[in-house]
């Protein structure tokens, strides 16, 4: 009976395990989602006191537009190919998520502002320089473009302040025609 008890808590933990990675992974993208990006954020805040840390926001440009013009199953496809290229190009302290519809963020653990804005330039030339096609058709798609918002931790900053000013220097970039980086004051 012990030995049997003890399989059943061996698989009730992987099941509990299981569950919590699926709690924190977008389904389409395959990156975390803002619940794990909050999570870690504070658990960083716990450990470190101190925080530095930079936030890039990234927003795919004319989404809505590319939906209604190449239909909603497309627009996955970029949702999907952008969650790759953040897997690729954001290795540790680096922890990319999608923050919800086309929006990324990229939480930059002890990075500072000017790395932070060099990686978001990276990904930005690096995003728009992809070739895109219509698999089905064959069309030839116009490349995706996508805006950015920088911003460093301020001293007893909470994540909300961060994640505001972020996304007024996103709101910023988008402003200035779109596809370019804006760091936050």
């Amino acid at each position: 009976q012990m030995s049997t008890a003890q399989t059943e808590i061996d698989s009730l933990k992987k099941q509990l395990k299981e569950t919590v990675a699926q709690a924190n992974t977008d389904a389409l993208t395959g990156l975390n989602n803002r619940r794990f990006f909050e999570s870690i954020y504070n658990q960083f805040i716990q450990q470190d006191g101190a925080v530095e840390a930079s936030l890039v926001m990234m927003d795919i440009d004319k989404f809505k537009v590319f939906n209604d013009t190449h239909g909603h199953l497309m627009g996955d496809q970029v949702l999907k190919l952008v969650g790759k290229l953040l897997k690729t190009e954001c290795k540790e302290p680096i922890v990319p998520v999608r923050f919800g519809g086309e929006e990324f963020a990229l939480l930059c653990l002890g990075v500072d502002l000017k790395k932070a804005n060099e990686i978001a330039e990276k990904l930005r030339v690096k995003l728009s320089r992809i070739a895109l096609s219509n698999k089905r058709t064959g069309e030839k798609i116009s490349p995706v473009t996508a805006s950015f918002g920088v911003a460093f931790t301020k001293k007893l900053e909470l994540l909300s302040e961060l994640i505001e000013r972020a996304d007024k220097a996103l709101y910023q970039a988008k402003e200035k025609g779109r596809n370019c980086v804006q760091v936050a004051l």
